[in-house]
């Protein structure tokens, strides 16, 4: 069984130590220099989501374009039980927030009445000069392709080359992808640690730091408890709630789940959830089904990032989203985790734009989700490999029910 390495929980830990400076030392440190860190905050998230129509449509044009077309069934029914799944565990993980929030008093962080810290270069540049800056850098043009656009355009050629298997046009998709994580693993996941404490520094400086993460407990508590629970459940029903069967599933799928928490990439623990899930269904070919859902079916991504996003709507006094509002959120939301990258909170930062079109969030607020989600990537990870084992097996029984019935039919033909 892996151990847990100090080493490989440093982001986290980086967060944690800032979070506790913050809080104790805050004070101490004159107002420029928070602005000066919250200037590079601010920069870094507008870099990021002007690099992420590029990084979204990449990676999807790679990875789709990578599929087999021989194997275009397997990997059909793969990729629209991957949708489903992950449309059931937001929508759940937002209706138990929604009651949760119904019922649990949260303190209001109005950030419209609190002082907040100003980008240095509001002081010195006009919105026009910053305009004609963008603009001679064409970042311009860049900004003016949406993510969803960049999200149908990744799907659209992604699938149309796995069917025409054209190799440049692969290795340029390959390369495009080599390119995007580069950008996330070299330039932007290195500077997290900076790109968080800017924002901290807002919060304590506009006083919401020190109420903030006690409040959030309660939050933290229902997530672990409904998105494992949950995730158990399914594996009750892959074993038809055999206590044995269901009790020695889980036992098979504990290293991976390690390895996730461990690491922090379900990436890693590939190796032995394929190995879990061989021994669960005593079936070699399941093992396809694991590298294609590894990195896009993530129950944990959906259930924590979805309540956590409801609690800090209601924390910042915006009004809960109506069911129209969330379904759409839902449907982007589950078609941008196609985009995740294996990275270090890569589940948060494709879902930067996403919340903050259909959700309103603000720069505090994907700051806060931002911050909360990678102080719990270790447990959001083991819960998304946890959960790869759990839908590994009940594709395995689906895809066998499916293909039994398809010899049925052509022997009666």
């Amino acid at each position: 069984m892996p151990k847990i390495r100090l080493s490989e929980l440093r982001l986290p830990l980086i967060l944690v130590a800032e979070i506790i400076l913050c809080l104790a030392f805050g004070d101490l440190v004159p107002t420029s220099i928070k602005m000066a860190f919250y200037s590079i905050s601010v920069f870094l998230k507008n870099t990021l989501v002007t690099a992420l129509p590029f990084i979204i449509f990449s990676i999807l044009f790679s990875s789709l374009g990578a599929l087999k077309r021989g194997a275009f069934t397997f990997t059909a029914l793969a990729f629209s039980l991957v949708i489903i799944s992950n449309y059931v565990s937001t929508s759940l993980g937002g209706f138990l927030g929604i009651q949760f929030l119904d019922h649990v008093e949260i303190a209001n962080y109005n950030s419209g009445t609190a002082q907040q810290l100003v980008p240095l270069w509001e002081a010195f540049f006009t919105p026009e000069a910053l305009r004609n800056i963008t603009e001679f850098w064409g970042l311009r043009a860049l900004q003016s392709i949406s993510n969803d656009m960049a999200l149908f355009a990744g799907i659209s050629c992604g699938l149309f080359l796995a069917f025409t298997n054209h190799s440049k046009t692969k290795a340029i998709s390959l390369k495009m992808k080599s390119i995007a994580f580069s950008f996330l693993q070299k330039g932007f996941i290195p500077l997290i640690p900076l790109f968080i404490l800017g924002y901290i520094f807002n919060m304590q400086h506009s006083g919401l730091l020190n109420s903030i993460f006690q409040d959030y407990f309660a939050i933290i508590t229902l997530i672990v408890v409904s998105t494992f629970s949950y995730i158990i459940f399914l594996y009750g029903v892959a074993s038809s709630f055999k206590i044995a069967t269901w009790r020695r599933y889980l036992k098979n799928m504990l290293p991976a789940m390690i390895t996730g928490f461990s690491t922090m990439s379900s990436a890693s623990a590939l190796p032995l959830l394929m190995e879990g899930a061989a021994r669960n269904t005593g079936n070699e070919e399941v093992k396809g089904v694991v590298p294609i859902s590894i990195n896009i079916h993530l129950i944990g991504d959906c259930f924590s990032i979805s309540i956590l996003a409801l609690t800090i709507l209601v924390s910042f006094g915006h009004p809960l989203p109506t069911l129209e509002e969330y379904m759409l959120f839902t449907l982007f939301f589950v078609l941008a985790k196609f985009a995740v990258a294996a990275v270090p909170g890569g589940g948060i930062l494709v879902m930067i734009p996403i919340l903050e079109k259909y959700l309103g969030f603000t720069p505090e607020m994907l700051s806060l989700i931002t911050a909360l989600y990678i102080l719990f990537d270790p447990i959001v990870t083991s819960a998304n490999v946890l959960g790869n084992g759990a839908f590994a097996q009940l594709f395995e029984k689906i895809y066998h029910v499916l293909h039994k019935e398809k010899k049925v039919s052509s022997w009666a033909n």
